[in-house]
């Protein structure tokens, strides 16, 4: 700003906040990418890396919500100001590594900005996993209090149609939910008097730095989960907004520390043994988890049905091996009825049958919902049992044409669960360098975890799916399957629970 005009030159201002540095000091994680960085988008819920920063100089763009802009449009856009108020915030060199915040300070120092990249020399202060375990035992003392549960438990049953009434009482000691306050630190407060010092808090992510240097709670404002073990330690929180604010991510996952790497861990409500005929339900989101094991509790089903959330809609080799060592029976894919859900839905079937060889289900919600939107929308025990029903093993070229179809809309309309044959070779045949010995070794091992009528359905899916895409001349694939189902050994019986078939995968 020019004293004799008080104008601002905006193409200066521009020049002296790098775009990098300006979301970087708002807390959003950079990792660099190609010719820019990337991070997790803070106009939306994002899990996976969607918004590109200075890949176009000093432009960013999410690939997620389309928002775009440069280093003004950022700042105005994340706090609600226009144009001008936008610039004048950037020109006064106010700090906007705090939020919220319309206090004018000192602009932070570059040590706050979290740039991470294979050059980044920062160092992680030494946590021993046992020390992590104990630290976060401390903080759920705080935020699992018996105030907390009940605030949260209100919550979710009121805003989300979630009671965790039926799951408490099976294990009064595990923690399911709790709360940490809007206070900007009373966990860090009440951990610091426990004996824990600030490294170890930043280093489990229960602290970070505000705009002064001073310690802020990283949950406050949000019902917290915890991600425990089968032995009840806690890995660590995942937080859910309930404040509304719009620079508010609605989720908020750990970073990595010393005993929680998100590739690497699954969420779970409860920890409780399948039962023989029991299996994993593979959603996205911690309320979607929680919403299945709740209702599953109320109908007595727990052993029947494992809920993991992935907090998103990846999937790792880990998370994959994990899935298949609950249980021997084909996990029950059920993610977000939306274009990103149905791309986690292929990817787990990848990681599940195309590269371990196991089957799985695949339940396709009504447009636009998730499983706990639709659970909470009618009686949840009554839908519980849809999403636990096998696909039907008739009439599977009529089941694979309606998998291709849209889903029904609203909350009121059904859900169905398939075996996804037919994607299972659309997805065999964008990697395939042949196209038919590629897609018959995808199949055959499949068949061997299916008793005859899902056996029988998937080679109909796959036989269809491969004539309608040109890959069956003459019945080529045909003979090429069928000289492949004569190889296999007679005379296999069907995996059991805690004993895996010979010739199937490693469990870990």
């Amino acid at each position: 700003m020019t004293a004799a005009t008080g104008l601002i030159d905006v193409p200066r201002v521009r020049a002296e906040h790098p775009i990098v540095e300006v979301v970087a000091a708002e807390g959003v994680e950079l990792h660099p990418r190609g010719r820019g960085w990337v991070g997790c988008c803070p106009f939306h819920e994002d899990h996976t890396p969607s918004l590109s920063v200075d890949a176009i100089p000093d432009r960013y763009h999410c690939f997620g919500c389309g928002a775009s802009g440069d280093v003004i449009d950022f700042v105005g856009r994340l706090h609600g100001l226009d144009f001008r108020s936008a610039v004048a915030l950037l020109d006064t060199g106010a700090s906007l590594a705090a939020w919220p915040s319309t206090a004018v300070g000192p602009r932070p120092s570059r040590r706050w900005l979290r740039l991470i990249g294979d050059h980044d020399t920062r160092t992680t202060p030494a946590v021993s996993p046992e020390r992590a375990f104990e630290i976060n035992a401390l903080a759920w003392t705080y935020l699992g209090r018996p105030t907390a549960t009940a605030f949260a438990e209100s919550w979710l049953k009121t805003r989300r149609g979630i009671d965790l009434g039926p799951l408490r009482t099976e294990d009064p000691r595990s923690g399911l939910a709790g709360y940490a306050s809007t206070s900007w630190t009373s966990l860090t407060d009440r951990l610091r008097a426990d004996g824990v010092c600030v490294e170890e808090l930043q280093a489990l992510d229960l602290s970070q730095p505000g705009r002064s240097g001073h310690l802020l709670d990283t949950l406050r404002g949000r019902i917290v989960f915890p991600i425990t073990e089968p032995d009840g330690r806690i890995r660590g929180f995942i937080g859910r907004d309930i404040t509304g604010h719009p620079a508010a991510p609605k989720y908020r996952n750990p970073t990595r520390t010393p005993i929680y790497d998100k590739s690497q861990v699954l969420y779970r409500p409860s920890h409780q043994d399948l039962a023989g005929d029991g299996s994993v339900a593979i959603v996205e989101g911690v309320l979607d988890a929680l919403a299945i094991a709740a209702a599953a509790a109320e109908s007595g089903r727990t052993r029947h049905v494992a809920p993991v959330a992935t907090g998103g809609v990846t999937v790792s080799a880990a998370q994959a091996h994990h899935v298949l060592s609950l249980s021997m029976n084909p996990p029950r894919i059920i993610l977000d009825s939306d274009p990103a859900g149905r791309g986690g839905t292929d990817r787990w079937l990848r990681a599940l049958s195309l590269e371990r060889h196991r089957p799985a289900f695949v339940t396709h919600l009504p447009e636009g919902t998730d499983p706990a939107d639709w659970l909470a929308s009618a009686e949840a025990t009554e839908r519980l049992e849809l999403v636990l029903q096998p696909p039907s093993p008739h009439d599977p070229l009529e089941d694979a044409n309606a998998l291709r179809s849209p889903p029904e809309r609203g909350r009121g309309a059904s859900a169905r669960t398939v075996l996804p044959g037919r994607d299972l070779v659309r997805l065999s045949l964008q990697t395939a360098q042949d196209p038919i010995g590629d897609t018959v070794a995808a199949v055959t091992p499949l068949i061997r975890w299916l008793g005859p009528g899902l056996r029988h359905a998937l080679l109909e899916q796959a036989t269809a799916e491969m004539t309608r895409s040109g890959w069956n001349p003459k019945g080529a694939f045909t003979a090429a399957l069928q000289r492949a189902l004569d190889a296999e050994p007679s005379g296999i019986p069907p995996p059991t629970r805690g004993a895996p078939h010979p010739l199937g995968p490693e469990l870990l």
